[in-house]
């Protein structure tokens, strides 16, 4: 007689076998945002294509001159990638791109991604120092406006942040290479010296277009921090500080602050990966050879493929910061993602 086998039943009837394994949820809210940040890389490159694309001028001209042959010419456009239809020069550029062949510049002749890589280090100082100083005095600036709610130093806080996002960011940088430059002309203010060459001499280079940048963008911080801070106070968990004898300044560093982190933790990152597109217009104002300067010049000249690798490359960097933003989520709070 043959031996039948039992499969071990679940306590609610139903075979072990038979019950599908649950995808964790972190692992589906981390998937989610890849994806997204996949199909936004993906529509950028599109977009910056197009956009260098529908620029005025043509560089095979500006190259060749107006006595060129129409073989020069061709020529020319074959070598550059410009021949064919704009699907065609699209995926063309986007298969290099991906094989890690950004182009050559057409006025440097040095390849893209070395001129890329000369330049990011100073965009990223400028934009890691900035948000430094923000955080340096927008999070204590807004705590103690919380702290402080409905008094003097409130009222004073909140209308110097409403003046520091009140002022562009171009006009606040003219401004401050004109002062020092009347009143501080040995300043290095529109010299920019590298960090490799002299430390010291960098970052006086470095710390007016950081200021510049910083102070604004602390204002929007200062005022997050004040507005998350201001929902904390009502939570049950002050009053139980409070009450178990602790002062409004001990319960605010040991658990306002930690749980007023989400947003602040959001905005801190948004602010970091918009500096670095932000820089743009500091970087030609103080001329720091960066990324922004460098995308500046390459539009002005129609180098297509240094504005194109410039253009998604600041935009990879928006997409990879608010990424590393969503996935810090759950670390911040557990209940974001499906963590408990």
């Amino acid at each position: 007689m043959a031996i039948q086998t039992i499969t071990p039943k679940s306590p609610a009837g139903t075979s072990r076998a038979a019950v599908p394994r649950r995808v964790p949820p972190l692992v589906t809210f981390i998937a989610i945002r890849l994806l997204r940040g996949f199909g936004v890389l993906v529509v950028l490159s599109v977009l910056a294509f197009a956009m260098v694309r529908s620029l005025p001028g043509d560089p095979v001209a500006n190259l060749i001159g107006p006595y060129g042959t129409e073989d020069q010419r061709a020529a020319l456009a074959e070598s550059l990638g410009l021949n064919g239809s704009i699907l065609t020069q699209y995926f063309s550029w986007l298969g290099r791109v991906l094989q890690g062949d950004w182009g050559t510049s057409v006025f440097s002749g040095l390849p893209t991604l070395q001129l890329v890589a000369d330049r990011m280090p100073n965009t990223i100082e400028l934009a890691v120092l900035a948000t430094i100083i923000s955080i340096a005095w927008g999070i204590p600036a807004g705590a103690l406006a919380a702290l402080h709610r409905g008094r003097a130093l409130d009222t004073i806080v909140r209308g110097l942040t409403f003046l520091g996002m009140a002022v562009p960011v171009f006009a606040f940088g003219v401004i401050i290479v004109l002062v020092f430059t009347k009143y501080l002309p040995q300043w290095p203010t529109l010299s920019f010296v590298p960090f490799t060459t002299n430390p010291l001499q960098n970052l006086a280079s470095v710390i007016l277009p950081a200021v510049t940048l910083g102070l604004p963008l602390g204002s929007t911080l200062c005022r997050f921090t004040r507005s998350s801070m201001l929902e904390v106070y009502e939570q049950d968990y002050i009053r139980t500080a409070l009450a178990g004898g602790a002062t409004t300044l001990q319960a605010t560093i040991r658990h306002g602050l930690r749980n007023a982190s989400a947003p602040v933790a959001t905005i801190v990152g948004l602010q970091l990966a918009g500096l670095i597109g932000g820089t743009i217009l500091v970087e030609n104002v103080f001329a720091i050879p960066g990324l922004g300067q460098l995308a500046v010049s390459a539009i002005t000249q129609r180098d297509y493929s240094v504005a194109q690798a410039t253009i998604l490359l600041l935009g990879a960097i928006y997409v990879g910061m608010n990424l590393v933003i969503d996935l810090l989520y759950p670390i911040l709070d557990p209940r974001i993602g499906g963590r408990r």
